[in-house]
């Protein structure tokens, strides 16, 4: 083994084999596990690519959008709406997913003109307020969206069964992942992140930094709208708590948990912040404090924010230098 590892030493790492790792256990999940289980995994799976897109804007190139759940809402509404009022059937989601495409593309352009115009501040007012609006109007059109009470809608075949979401989720989580990758490690990615770091800069070396935010805000709009598409697919339920505030705090708590900047950082905050809500709710029947679980929630953002400021996978980061630094001090010791 130490051979092979000395002769091919990017071949066999240990953050590889542990995402070899975690790969096999989800691979593994649907036949060991109760539905619930199932159902909660193939979540975090979900919200691990909402957290991604999110982070695009947040950890790659700084933009602040408070009104983010635009873009996974609409992707639910669209699939709940097209599926409760015109019919059940694969065509009609392929309809859902273009429909889906075009509104992020369409919200997408609105807040990059507007971005262009305006402060970081201004724009991240502006889209808190986009997000009212279209909930405002998602509760008002009770004739087709049934108001505050949601919509209840069955799904085509296979979706229809847990096991085949549950892979279909993580065959969506893979290429979304895979795609973000490289957008992020891309000559674009590049130039977002120089942004991020120094926007004058960025435009005093030729960079149009209005385009970088528009294609940014592009490919995180359309990635966290399909997001809302596997959501619905998923619940089977559609109500306006999907476009409210708490769901563009939860992207943006999953990013900051796992780590701004990374994508990988993104998997892992959903990860734990989901599995920690579901922790503080099966306590509720232990004793009634645990009904204010946001409390507990809230205790975690903190601890993070002030142990761990660069997320978990910037705490992983910061103990591998520093071990890195160790060992070569003690080498060039010896």
């Amino acid at each position: 083994m130490g051979n092979i590892t000395s002769r091919f030493p990017n071949l066999i790492t240990i953050p590889k084999l542990l995402w070899l790792l975690a790969g096999i256990v989800i691979l593994i999940i649907p036949p060991i596990s109760t539905t619930a289980t199932i159902t909660m995994v193939s979540r975090i799976m979900i919200f691990a690519v909402y957290a991604m897109a999110y982070d695009i804007l947040r950890g790659y190139i700084g933009i602040i959008h408070l009104g983010f759940a635009l873009f996974i809402g609409g992707g639910t509404y669209f699939v709940a709406i097209l599926f409760a009022n015109v019919g059940i059937s694969i065509p009609i989601l392929l309809l859902a997913i273009v429909g889906t495409t075009i509104y992020s593309i369409i919200w997408a352009l609105i807040v990059g003109k507007i971005a262009a115009k305006s402060g970081l501040l201004a724009t991240a007012m502006i889209t808190m307020a986009f997000a009212e609006i279209m909930r405002n109007m998602m509760e008002r059109w009770r004739t087709v969206t049934n108001g505050l009470d949601g919509l209840t809608f069955r799904v085509p075949a296979p979706f229809d069964n847990r096991t085949f979401m549950y892979y279909a989720c993580f065959v969506f989580l893979l290429l979304m992942a895979f795609a973000l990758y490289k957008f992020t490690t891309s000559p674009t990615g590049r130039v977002w992140q120089a942004v991020r770091e120094n926007e004058q800069r960025a435009v005093f070396l030729g960079y149009d930094t209005n385009r970088a935010r528009t294609i940014a805000l592009l490919v995180s709009g359309v990635v966290a709208g399909l997001a809302g598409v596997m959501f619905a697919l998923l619940n089977r339920f559609a109500n306006t708590d999907v476009l409210a505030m708490q769901m563009t705090y939860n992207a943006m708590l999953y990013s900051l948990v796992g780590g701004s900047g990374s994508l990988f950082g993104s998997i892992i905050g959903s990860a734990v912040v989901v599995l920690f809500q579901n922790f503080l709710l099966d306590l509720r029947g232990v004793h009634f404090i645990f009904e204010r679980w946001l409390i507990f929630f809230g205790s975690l953002y903190i601890l993070v924010v002030i142990f761990m400021p660069k997320g978990i996978m910037g705490f992983v980061e910061t103990i591998r230098e520093r071990w890195k630094h160790k060992k070569g001090g003690k080498i060039y010791e010896s």
